[in-house]
């Protein structure tokens, strides 16, 4: 009995490393494992170095950037995820330059208009912003190119399935340079407040940028002559890319769509006692993150193949493993929960019920695995816009309602309570329109 189920193990396993799709997901789920322990480092740092309410602002606006910059990007992230693969599946290498070229140049143009306009508005009508927040809005605005540059880079490693280029410079290279510079300025006698901190931050991903852009180029294809595309296939891929930003725009609205109710609900202070217990479940958000990483690009594959089953098998096994390995990683944060929180500060402790309702939201949203890549490499734009703006409401209604009777532990309650609504309807609504199952399976074995 003992000896056949040690060969369903070993059979198990070596399924899983014959897997691409798996065996990139470990690779990438590995570095987001050492990357946890190193923002997690870099934001007790900044906890302790920092005022609280410098900390809030600066978690509050690094909070937006995120969302965002997802605007700077005009969809050039998610829909590298769509044509990469399928042009190197196709073996279409002057398509596959051709998109290149035009995500650089698009991501270039609506990046540097984002920061003009922000730059005229604090110009023109600075009255109406907190003034704590000015000078930090300008310093990221200044540096939202390099940002958004960042990112469409990170996009691209992630669509030809370079999964260590696409995670080291950003999760382990940023974090240790910002400390760094922190390190300095706190020697040099600098106030660390949040306009340094973000400055420290825009530089750092200057280096960040130059190194991942050298590293790509020097593993990218090489063709034999210059590639010239026609306007109206320039024309398809922008427009491609733009109908996907409000999706997935929205998307990471609704990743941290509690945070910045909070910034307009409580102080800053509070916010980032609620931002310390989110950061404080990194290693959850990172096994997601990893599964999400690699996923686009298997789903992607799989269509480029027309292969209904091997999709479906693919969706599959990726909830699965999303699931399974999102319980322990939130049960082994919850256990260290109050000496974690006290690495913040003292006062960081009372964000303990936060840190345990946040726990039980992350474990509901991922039995719903990579629900939201499938519709971004099918190109449904509308069912994910309208997924999410379902979610998002329901968030901003219950948070309405709920911080102002129990504070920051409202917030987190808000999100157990959306993550069940959204269960329930990305389920029903991903099969009803795709014909694929994406919750979890409990007891099924994903073959294929």
């Amino acid at each position: 009995m003992l000896h056949a189920m040690i060969a369903r193990s070993v059979a198990r396993l070596q399924q899983a490393v014959r897997d691409p799709g798996l065996r990139g997901a470990l690779v990438s789920i590995s570095v987001r494992i050492a990357a946890a322990f190193v923002g997690l480092g870099l934001q007790i740092l900044l906890a302790r170095l920092m005022a609280l309410e410098d900390y809030g602002v600066y978690v509050i606006l690094w909070t937006w950037v995120s969302v965002v910059g997802q605007i700077g990007v005009l969809g050039f992230y998610d829909s590298a995820a769509r044509f990469i693969p399928r042009y190197g599946r196709r073996e279409k290498h002057a398509h596959l330059t051709g998109y290149l070229a035009t995500g650089f140049r698009a991501v270039i143009l609506g990046s540097g208009l984002l920061a003009l306009l922000a730059i005229a508005f604090l110009l023109v009508l600075p009255g109406l912003v907190d003034p704590a927040f000015l000078l930090p809005i300008g310093v990221l605005a200044l540096g939202f190119p390099v940002l958004s540059l960042e990112t469409y880079v990170t996009g691209v490693a992630r669509g030809f399935g370079w999964y260590a280029l696409s995670t080291l410079p950003g999760f382990i290279l940023r974090p240790v340079l910002i400390m760094t510079g922190v390190g300095l300025a706190k020697l040099s006698g600098l106030p660390l407040d949040a306009v340094t901190v973000l400055a420290l931050v825009v530089l750092s991903s200057i280096v960040v940028l130059v190194v991942q852009a050298l590293l790509l180029r020097a593993r990218l294809p090489k063709t034999a002559a210059p590639v010239v595309m026609t306007p109206e296939r320039r024309r398809f891929w922008l427009l491609a890319s733009v109908l996907m930003m409000p999706a997935m725009t929205a998307e990471e609205l609704f990743v941290w769509i509690d945070v910045l109710i909070l910034g307009f609900l409580v102080s800053p202070d509070q916010a980032s006692l609620y931002f310390a217990a989110q950061r404080s479940l990194s290693l959850a958000a990172f096994v997601q993150y990893g599964f999400m990483l690699v996923a686009a690009r298997g789903f992607s594959l799989s269509l480029a193949s027309a292969d209904r089953a091997g999709l479906q098998a693919r969706i599959t096994r990726s909830t699965n493993a999303t699931f399974w390995l999102t319980i322990p990683s939130v049960a082994l944060t919850l256990a260290a929960g109050y000496p974690l929180l006290h690495l913040f500060g003292e006062a960081f402790v009372t964000a303990y019920p936060c840190l345990v309702l946040l726990g039980l939201a992350y474990v509901i949203r991922a039995a719903t695995g990579q629900a939201a890549e499938l519709l971004v490499v099918q190109g449904r734009y509308r069912l994910s816009l309208a997924i999410v703006s379902i979610s998002v409401a329901v968030c901003v209604a219950a948070m309405l309602v709920l911080v102002p009777l129990w504070g920051i532990t409202g917030a987190a309650a808000a999100m157990v309570l959306v993550q069940i609504i959204r269960l329930v309807v990305v389920t029903g609504l991903v099969y009803r329109h795709t014909g694929y199952w994406v919750l979890v399976r409990l007891f099924a074995r994903a073959n294929g």
